[in-house]
């Protein structure tokens, strides 16, 4: 009875310490996954593929940002280059599912389809590397969805998400913010 007592009691500060001490093994495992950088933004595209009748999307972010959102919501070490390929993108996606969301025009979410990453070179020479994730989302109706982009929200409270939407030739630039709530797509 007392050790019942006293596990759930701690828990909450058992499970903060534990967060502690991941991060604090990150920021010697991996310094530049806790590197700060003033712009706090992901940018991304979506554009209605009427063969597939799918969403085609391409969102960038930073790789210190995405692995800092891993490690927060997993609570274990995800790195980019150091976690096998298909962990991460598990992870990702598992990420997605709950920040990225599509729902049609009766309120019903659409699945994410995973299509891989790139990490842009570019950016990689820059010091600052950029990785642009690549998904689908199924709809069969591609008008009246609803759009939440809150990628990185939970990190910070100056979070921007910029996305362009297409759908042949209308076009729709969408700003998500913190606070912020789900977008109509027409």
């Amino acid at each position: 009875m007392r050790s019942d007592l006293l596990t759930s009691s701690l828990h909450p500060i058992i499970l903060g310490w534990r967060m502690f001490c991941i991060l604090w093994v990150v920021s010697f495992v991996n310094p530049t996954s806790l590197q700060a950088h003033d712009l706090h933004q992901s940018t991304g595209e979506m554009e209605w593929n009427a063969e597939t009748q799918k969403w085609e999307v391409s969102l960038t972010v930073f790789v210190n940002d995405i692995e800092l959102a891993l490690i927060r919501r997993f609570e274990k070490l995800l790195f980019l280059e150091k976690t096998p390929a298909a962990e991460f993108d598990t992870a990702v996606l598992t990420y997605l599912t709950t920040t990225f969301i599509v729902t049609d025009a009766e309120g019903i979410p659409a699945k994410i389809e995973w299509v891989g990453r790139e990490l842009e070179s570019e950016s990689t020479k820059r010091g600052d590397p950029t990785l642009v994730l690549y998904f689908q989302i199924a709809l069969p109706q591609p008008q009246g969805l609803h759009v939440k982009n809150a990628v990185l929200h939970e990190l910070f409270e100056d979070q921007i998400n910029l996305l362009r939407c297409r759908r042949g030739s209308a076009e729709k630039q969408m700003m998500f913010k913190r606070q912020g709530g789900a977008i109509l797509y027409p």
